[in-house]
This record gives structure tokens, sequence and C-alpha cells, in this order.
């Protein structure tokens, strides 16, 4: 039987095709490859299957991992010091009454939340522009500001995220003196100011002007800091300072000294352009130093793939890149290619651009000289893409962009090619770099580090930054730090720079502080504190933000962030300066801030940089590239929700595995176990270049360029606390002294160790079901997406309904109608609400989410558990599928070849809220039932945890509470931690790094469990419930969001009916940077959602169960380039007839018939034989 032929028309026995007719199967990108999460899946193999076939990924249902032995060991120690509790078991439980204060502000009512503009400087420069709430005077969620021209009201996860840092119980709370003989003491900010200045240590700088003294402090863009560091160097001009930033590119630095004569920042108008070409450049990544304006790169890029009507046209993207990032998952067309491999792309791609354009002067001829290899690169690829540059009517209309990381030289072919095609001044521009922000770190932490050997420097201060960890390990930092009379770091988490300092002083979080930050565009906003510094006891000095610590250090004994800020835009708003200062705080924008003039390019020695291209500086053995992630430099190590959520392309969490291909995985003997085992493990290896090495499970990952090897820093952290400390492998010993993100000559050689690993991918895998994400070409969309609906949300294939494109691709165009076998009460109906009904009255919930734009980012995920007090379970829970997170984002790769898959896409899933819904029927106790307003309600208190409903969903979207994990400590300690880890093995506690618990903590009664800190407390959201052990849970639609804007409206508008449209959003809504998810009145025919909805690219997911769900997608479109694939037009996998054994379906079902080897349609899906529900409902049907 063909692999897509339908079930229903196979005459025999039905059997699934082998691993070798599928492998046989040659197919491109889009044209009906179906998806896979693995190479497992690929291959279709019986370990995949058992695991799918599982209503729980394997391990969930376990309690213990140990045997009976080992069980009883943990629980003899337990029950033995339950013994030893002097708390009763029946004692009433204490309660607590604190008053908010004796007089509230006026502005505070209970209950009612209030919203403050500001912002939060980005690692290495830049700003996002942020809103944030707080109840009765405490932050507890944070927004994107939808004043500020960068975010528009969205924000990335750095930003979410940050709210769960503020109250992160491992911060530094006070400052701490090391000394000599007795190790760290606790101290208090009068010590610090009595040895800094009483004693002299800081003092004695005022008769050198500063010389022996050396700041190093983290990049940033912020005005009012300039200002407290050109007093503080005036005061002492020749003290040393170093900003630092632990993952710099220095490839664009060079490139922007020699092109402009000052490092540069690129400001791309994605929304302007037709065609964009990125190598090895993530630009949709908004969480991402290299990227500080990711957030407008994802919103504008989205706009222009928003396909609606079949007469839209939308952009085309070729991405070519050694792994694949974000931006590689939207690419129309995506080129596997090792690093150096890469950097030739860019030099052929331009020579033949600038071959059939003006070409600045000089590059053209410098291109010549070099010794290029055609071979290098695919002919066709570079061929399609020039000829798609050099369309006369996309001059002016492109974008070509390179990583920043990659050498000067091909930044400069970068800047030419745009330069040859129109695209400066129209869809890029140069903007300068702020003298902090474009310093060269290597070279002046290598300049300090050669001072402080040879004893230039007495004092070392460090501010808002970790060089200890951050900086290669070549340099020799630590041994240096050894010959320094004295350090002082000042740092708001706990680092390992701090730990070895004389002196460890806290820091102001960017949430309770004052400063001013601005965006890499220009736009500057006012950091205001959300709340006074936790803390800061009253009539201290500290806990200090950068700002204020620079003017303590120039002698200010009291330093106020307010006036220093004030201060330095007095100047600046004049006579009108109390009226703007107020603006600037209620918008979180300072308006009349002119953008940065465009810097004159000198093409002269941009070919120089090109005629010192050296092709060859990567050859030899393995190319190894460093890369950022959600740790960045490590600074977000102590933050569980980023530890927890997914990494793109792999969905492995808490750790950072080296990526390689699958066949160089298998040349080497590194690879993994399948991940549908119950605990997969991962091969250690030693990875050596040039003489430095360190040890590292490989992880094989479809999409990573043969013989490269990519490493993710910011993990591997000694004293980051309870949540980061030995999370996954710190890669700084392996980078040389130049800190350069991608080497030459690397070796990997297996150690004959395993090493646990924990990836999401296959959890809650909807087993045995078709076509759950898709997409066509555009072609076919303009052929087919105009097809005509004769009723409202066809997407439940009627009885005599009609389908849309989207619907047509899937199981509704070869099953007989849907009718359900009973009257839904709230639908008075078998099909659709019948007038009069709750259904058929406003306001009707519902959700669309647009494949299109979804680039898997994550910040829905994010934003979801910061709105709804979702915990965080560690990496052994997560590894036994008991994560959390309320909605998952599913990754798929297309093609028939492992190694080199044609796509990968992306599907957030969350509760779906159907209105037929499995899970209902099947609680025994009501906990789960339906409202009036088509929300799947969950009632915690009624829940006695039987997971009936879990078992009965389709969509795998509810989360169990096997422990308190929303109640106690995260890995944090119990009562006789000695006596059980003195009996127990060592099984990593929950994080898999044993540094703090040797036994998962979970597995202790909760009586002996640390609760949950009363200042972790503060972050929890009032209006939603904290679940507690034995309840199950899911996605709510935020009903507690509706519920305030019902309530606002009324109060508002009293004749007012219903919730306008936009007058709120979900919290995943608010936080996607792409815009892809709308939410809304399924009723109001103004609504974004129902527009999304009646849409030819809508379709349900497995709607053809007549579950009837509330939540709908928009199929993908592609734009593929004729020349390298051709487009299809017709992705139906049947003739377009009507069924003869079923001709009443839906209403438009096409004929069956065999698939050829290749696939000739578009349809995205898993094309294998249906079992289970729908081969059952099949034969019970007649088909």
């Amino acid at each position: 039987m063909p692999h897509d032929q339908c079930p229903s028309t196979v005459k025999g026995e039905k059997k699934k095709p082998g691993a070798g007719e599928r492998a046989a199967r040659v197919c491109g990108a889009g044209s009906g490859a179906p998806p896979w999460r693995s190479p497992a899946e690929l291959a279709d193999s019986a370990g995949l299957r058992e695991f799918v076939e599982r209503e729980f990924p394997a391990g969930a249902s376990e309690l213990l991992e140990s045997d009976r032995r080992g069980f009883m060991k943990v629980m003899g120690a337990s029950l033995a010091l339950a013994g030893m509790a002097t708390v009763p078991g029946c004692r009433r439980p204490e309660h607590k009454i604190m008053p908010y204060a004796r007089e509230a502000p006026e502005e505070v009512v209970p209950g009612k939340p209030l919203f403050y503009a500001t912002a939060m400087p980005l690692p290495g420069g830049g700003a996002e522009g942020l809103l944030v709430e707080t109840h009765e005077g405490r932050p507890t969620k944070v927004e994107g500001n939808p004043l500020h021209p960068l975010n528009r009201g969205r924000s990335s996860v750095w930003a979410q995220a940050s709210v769960l840092s503020l109250y992160d119980p491992d911060r530094l709370k006070t400052p701490v003196y090391l000394n000599p003989s007795r190790g760290p003491l606790e101290a208090t900010w009068d010590d610090f100011k009595k040895w800094a200045f009483e004693d002299g240590n800081l003092r004695k700088f005022d008769a050198t002007g500063g010389a022996g003294l050396a700041i190093v402090i983290d990049k940033a863009t912020s005005p009012s800091r300039d200002a407290a560091k050109a007093a503080l160097m005036r005061k002492w001009p020749r003290a040393r300072w170093v900003p630092f930033d632990g993952a710099e590119s220095a490839g664009r630095l060079e490139a922007g000294r020699a092109i402009f004569g000052g490092p540069v920042r690129e400001l791309y108008s994605f929304d302007r352009a037709k065609v964009v070409v990125s190598i090895d450049r993530d630009f949709l990544n908004s969480s991402s130093a290299d990227e500080p304006n990711g957030l407008r790169h994802a919103r504008e890029f989205a706009a222009g793939r928003d396909v609606r009507a079949a007469t839209d046209s939308m952009n085309r993207l070729y991405v070519v890149e050694p792994s694949y990032s974000i931006t590689g998952g939207q690419a129309d067309h995506h080129l596997r290619l090792a690093p150096s491999r890469c950097i030739a792309f860019a030099a052929l791609l331009a020579r033949r651009v600038l071959a059939g354009s003006p070409a600045p002067a000089g590059i053209a001829e410098a291109l010549n000289a070099l010794d290029l290899k055609e071979g290098a690169v695919d002919s066709r690829w570079l061929d399609a893409v020039a000829e798609d540059l050099l369309d006369p009517g996309h001059r002016g209309r492109s974008v070509v962009c390179v990583g920043p990381h990659m050498a000067a030289a091909a930044q400069a072919l970068v800047w030419a090619i745009n330069s040859a095609l129109g695209n400066v001044g129209q869809t890029v521009r140069y903007v300068p770099m702020g003298e902090d922000e474009g310093a060269d770190s290597i070279a002046g932490l290598t300049a300090l580090i050669k001072a402080m050997n040879d004893g230039l420097v007495d004092t070392l201060v460090c501010v808002n930054t970790n060089p200890l960890y951050a900086a290669p390990a070549a340099l020799g930092l630590g041994e240096a730090m050894k010959k320094v009379a004295a350090s002082v770091t000042l740092s708001v988490e706990s680092t390992e720079t701090a730990a070895a300092s004389t002196w460890s002083l806290p820091g102001a979080h960017v949430l309770e502080s004052w400063g001013d930050a601005e965006a890499c565009d220009g736009t500057v906003s006012i950091v205001q504190p959300m709340i006074a510094p936790l803390y800061g006891a009253p009539g201290e000095l500290g806990p200090l933000s950068p700002g204020e610590f620079l003017a303590f250090l120039g002698g200010d004994a009291a330093p106020s962030g307010y006036e220093l800020v004030r201060a330095s835009w007095q100047p600046r708003f004049g006579a009108d300066f109390e009226k703007r200062w107020k603006r600037s705080l209620h918008d979180g924008v300072v308006a009349g801030v002119e953008a940065p003039a465009a810097p004159t390019p000198n093409a002269e020695r941009a070919a120089s940089l090109v005629r010192a291209l050296d092709l060859s500086a990567l050859s030899g053995g393995l190319e190894v590239v460093v890369r950022g992630g959600f740790m960045h430099d490590g600074r977000f190590a102590n933050v569980s929700w980023l530890q927890e959520l997914p990494q793109h392309g792999t969905r492995v969490v808490w750790d950072n595995p080296a990526l390689v291909s699958p066949a160089t995985a298998k040349a080497l003997g590194l690879t993994q176990e399948s991940e549908t085992a119950k605990f997969p493990e991962a091969r250690v290896a030693r990875l050596s270049v040039g003489g430095r090495a360190i040890e590292i499970p490989v992880w094989a990952t479809p999409g990573v360029a043969d013989d490269t090897v990519v490493l993710q820093r910011g993990y591997g952290r000694r004293h980051a606390g309870v949540v980061g400390d030995g999370v996954g492998v710190d890669v700084g010993p392996i980078l040389d002294g130049t800190g350069a993100a991608l080497l030459g000559g690397g070796q990997l050689a297996s150690t004959g160790r395993s090493y646990p690993i924990s990836s999401t991918q296959h959890h809650w895998t909807m087993e045995s079901r078709t076509s759950i994400v898709r997409e066509v070409d555009l072609a076919a969309w303009k052929k087919h997406g105009g097809f005509e609906k004769d009723h409202f949300d066809p997407i439940y294939g009627r009885k005599g309904g009609t389908l849309n494109l989207a619907e047509r691709l899937g199981e509704l165009a070869h099953t007989p109608p849907n009718v359900s076998s009973y009257v839904n009460p709230l639908n008075q109906s078998r099909d659709d609400a019948s007038a009069g009904s709750a259904f058929s009255k406003g306001p009707q919930w519902g959700m669309s989410i647009d494949l299109a734009r979804c680039t898997g980012c994550g910040a829905c995920t994010i934003a979801c558990q910061a709105e709804n007090n979702i915990p965080a379970v560690g990496k052994r829970e997560t590894q036994k599928g008991r994560e959390m997170a309320w909605i998952r984002v599913d990754r798929y790769f297309t093609g028939d070849d492992i190694n080199e898959p044609a796509q990968m896409l992306h599907q957030p899933v969350a509760c779906l809220h159907c209105e037929n819904a499995p899970c209902e029927v099947v609680c025994p106790v009501n906990a789960t039932v339906h409202g009036p307003e088509g929300l799947n309600y969950m009632t915690y208190n009624r829940c006695i945890g039987t997971r009936y409903c879990a078992n009965n969903c389709p969509y795998k979207v509810r989360r169990f509470n096997f422990f308190d994990y929303g109640v106690t400590r995260f890995n944090g300690g119990y009562f006789g931690k000695g006596l059980v880890e003195s009996i127990v093995p060592d099984r990593g506690g929950v994080t898999g790094s044993g540094r703090h618990n040797k036994l998962n903590p979970n597995l202790i009664p909760p009586r002996l469990r640390q609760k949950l800190e009363e200042i972790s407390k503060l972050q929890k959201n009032p209006d939603v419930t904290v679940r507690s052990r034995g309840v199950m849970e899911k996605c709510t639609f935020c009903i507690q969001r509706i519920n305030q804007a019902r309530v606002e409206t009324k109060l508002r508008t009293p004749g007012l009916t219903g919730v306008p449209d936009g007058f709120f959003e979900s919290a995943c809504q608010q936080a996607c940077p792409s815009e892809a998810i709308a939410f809304g009145d399924i009723l109001d025919g103004a609504s974004r959602v129902h527009g999304a909805r009646v849409n030819g690219r809508s379709y349900g997911l497995l709607a053809y169960l007549n579950t009837r769900p509330r939540t709908t997608y928009m199929l993908r479109v592609n734009n593929p380039n004729p020349r390298l694939r051709a487009p299809v037009e017709d992705p139906f996998h049947h003739s377009g007839e009507p069924h003869d054994d079923h001709k009443t379906g839906a209403g438009q079902g096409e004929k069956h018939g065999a698939a050829p080897d290749a696939a000739g349609g578009s349809l995205v899906g898993r094309r294998r034989l249906v079992r289970g529900i729908t081969e059952l409902s099949l034969k019970v049907l007649g088909a």
C-alpha cells in the first residue's frame, strides 16, 4: 500500500510500509514529505511505536525509579525522621494576618493591579521596553510596552523570566567580606564604607589619579550610566575602564571599525523586504545578545508572510547555517554548511551579485583575487539566490545579513552586496554603537590581565559582570586575580567572581532600581523601580544599581538613582523638564530623542578586509561553533523557567550537549540512545581543540552540518544557586584567548561513559494521528485558497457543508461527516449551535494560531508560566514526562534525510477547549466541565487525581501534580537530609547535578521538606490558584483576564455588552513576538480571531474526532524558488473527486489514489497508517 493512501480504500490486510520503502522515497521541502520528530520516528522503529502508544511518557506514572530495596531504605529513613519531627501531624495549620500598611497609597486598590512602564537593559547593549503588572506594590508579571517602537507590546523570554529572578532566594542579600583566614563573613554596607574610605582602600586612588584601579563592567547603553562614568573618570583619569560581555561577537566590531571608522549595528526593515538571505544569522531570535532588535525583526518578517487572500504575495527566505536556528526554521530554503563553507558561500554569492550590479570600489577586484573553489557550495543554490536578488523588481527590496560572530571579511562582503543591490538606506541601515557597547571585550580584558600579572593593578572592581566564569579560561583571569591586593564585585546574583572577591556586594535588580536604557534604534526609556530593594534595610546604603555604585565610588556617600537620572536628563529636557519627565515615566519612552546618524563607509578599507580573507583558517578536523542561548553568558542560569524551556531544535532541557549530525555521530561511535527510551542517555566524549579539552555529552541532531560541533555557553556554573549549580557543562575551557566563536581542528573521542539527557520532543505525542501540522506552497494557496465556504466555521466537517483548503488536506476530506450521538446541552444540537442556545450567544471564546508566523521561540510558554503560577519540576522529573508547562511547542522535521531535513516546523499546543471535550465525560467528580462561553473549566478543589481526563484527551495537554511542585522550594533541603544521603546513592537531585541534593527531594514526605520561601511567594499571581499535589491542571484561556476585562468594561461603559476585541489579551498572545496568536470572541465578526477561523488556511487539530476544538490553526505557506524546487500547485493526495466509498463525506471529499514515489502534494502530516481511534472508527462506519 502506498504510504499516504487512505486506509479505507485498501483491500485485505493493512500493512505499514517498511523502513526500506520509506527510505527509498525522496521528498523535497514542502513537497509532501511527512514530518517527523526524531530519527526513530523517521525509521518508524518498534521502540517508537511502543513509546507513543502509551498514554503518558515512559516514567510519568512511576513514583520511584529505584527497586523495592531502595524504596524501603528511603522510606525507612523518612519515617525515622518523621518520628524525630516535633510538629504533630494533627496540628491545625498556622494562619498569619499581615496588614498591607496603616495607610495604603490612594491609587492602590486591593485586588486590582497597577501597571508601570519601564525598560530592561539587554546583555551586550540595547534595551527592551516593559510594562510591569504590580499587585499591592509587588511586581508579578512583565509584558512588552505597547508604546515602545521595538516591542509594541511583545516581549522576549528574558523579559518574561525577569520577575522570577527578582524573587530569587539565592540572590546576594548582604555584603560579604572574604577574610583571608576565616573565609566568607557576612558584613554590612557600613563595614564596606569603612573599608573603602576610612581605611583608605579606595580613597588612596585620589592621590594616584586612579592608577592601580581597574573597573570591569558589563556592556550597557545607558545615558545616565555614561554620565556617572564620565564623572568618575574625571576624578580618576588613570583608572582602567574595561567594558566586558562574555558572549561578544568580535567580527562585526572589527568590520565596523574598518569600514565605518567605528563599531556599527545593523538595523533591518524586514517588512519592506521581498527576498531575505541569512548567512548564519539568527535575526528572528529575540533572546540573543546579537539581536537586540529581534522582537521587531520577528514582527516585521512575519508581516511579510501573512497571506490571507489568494491574491496576496509574500517574502522569501533563504538560510545558510551550520545548524537549525529559529530563523532557519522559517526558511523556504535551508542549506546546512560548516562555518568555513558559510564564509565561502558569502564570497561566492558576492562574486555573482557584484558581477551583475554596480559594486563598491575595489570589492570585485579583491574577490577575483581570492582562491575561491566553486565546488565548495552547491552552485544551484548560489545561482538561484543571486538571480532572485538581482531581479529588477527586488532592487532595494531585499536583505542579505550575516552572523555578527563571523569573520570581518564576511561582514564586508555582505555590506558590499547590500550596497550593490540598493538596500542600504532602504531595508538596511547602519547606526554607530556607543563607546562601551562597541568596546573590544577580549582585547581590554587581555590587557588588564597582563597589567594584573605585572603588578600594575592594586584593586579590581567588577560591576554587574562575571568575567571569572564568562571569560575564556585560556586568558588566566583566575590566576591573575590572586595577584591583586583587593577585589570588589557588585552583582545581583551569586557569581563565581563574587565568590572569589574580597568584597561581594548585592546589586539592585532592574525592577527595583532607577536608571535609563537606550535601544539599538536610539529609543531611550526611563528605568523606574517597581518595588524597593527586597534585601535593603532602612537607612542602609545598598543594594545599589550600577549607576549608583559608580557614583558611590566617585565619593557620593548616599547616591540616589532617582536624582542621578533626573540630573542626567535635566539639560536635555530644558524648561519643560517636569512635564517631559512625567510623560517619559508614564509612556516608558523619552520623546524627541533623535536617532543616530548613519556613518560614511570606506569601500577601500572594506576591500582590504576581503583581500585578507583566509578560507583555510578553520580547515582540518572538526569545526566547533559556540552559540549563546537562553542562559546567554551564564547570567540566567539560576532561572528555573529558562532551564526548563526546551531548546530550539533539540527540545533538550537542563543541559547543553554538544550537537553533531547523525552521520558524524555514527562515524565517531557517539550515537545516543533513542529519545523514546525511558531515560535516554547521550554518549560522553572528550572534545579537544588546540590542546584545550572538555568532556561533554554528544547529541546527534538533524540539520547539523557534518564534521561540525555546536556548543552552547552559559552552563556548568559553580556559584549560581540551587537551580543553576552544576547544570550542564562549562564550555569556557575550550575557547582560545581570542574568545572566537568559531574554532577549527577539533577532535571528538568517546570516553565510554553515558550521560542522562532530558528531551521533551516525544513527550505528549499525539499517537496514531495524521495531518497534525500542515503547510502548502504559495502556488497552491493562490490556486485553491479562494475556495468559497457556505457556512460559518466549516472546519468541523458538517454533513452537507464544504471544506476549506486547509481541511481538504486532512482527514475530513476522506471520512464520513461528523454527527454527534447526543445533543450537546450548551449547543442544543448535534451540530452547530441552535438559535437561543448558550453557544449561540456571545461572547464565545476561541483562539487561532498561525503556523506561518510561529517561530517556536518559546515566549508563549514562559509567559504562561509567569501568569499562571506554573512551577519548574527539574531535570529528573522532566525526564519522566512530568513537566508542568501548559503550552508546549512541538517541533517537526520534514524530508527523508535525517542528516539534512528539508524543513523545520513548529506547532504550539495547549488545551483546545473542545466543545465536545472527551475529558469532561470521564471525570467521576465533575472537576472538569464546560461553561456557557465555551471554556473548559477545571475546578481544582473537586479534583481527586484519577487522571482519567488526561487519558481521554487526544491532545495530551493536561498536567498532573505528582508532587508539591508549587508549594515547596525547588531543589530545596529537608529535615534529616544528612541521614538520608548517607543511605542512598547519588541520583543527582532534581537537576541532575547532585550539587545540592543527592536524592530527588520530591520523594521525601512533604511535612519534612523545605517550604517555598516567603520571598518566592511574592512572585505568584494572586488571581490564579497555586495547585497542590494530586491535582490536574491545564490551560484556562486566562480566565482571570477574561473576568477582569468583563468587570472593567462594565465599569467604564455601563451600556456596553460584551468585551471589545483587543481590550485584553491572553498571556501567550500578549508575549508572542511574531503575533502568531489571536484570541477573542469567535462570534464577533470584526474580531481578529473570527477572521482567522473563517480563512481558507484555518483547520481544526484532530477535528475529525468531532471534539469541536475552540483553538484552531492556520496552515503554513511556503514560497519556494522554482529553480530550487518546483512549487506544488495541487497538494492533495486525491484526484479531486468525491469518494466512491463514502460519497456523502464532509462535502468536499477527494477520491483516493496511490501516491507516486515522489510525493506530489504539500500535505504535511504524519502520513502513516492510521491506527487506534481512526482505524476503529472507519471500520465501525463501514468504510
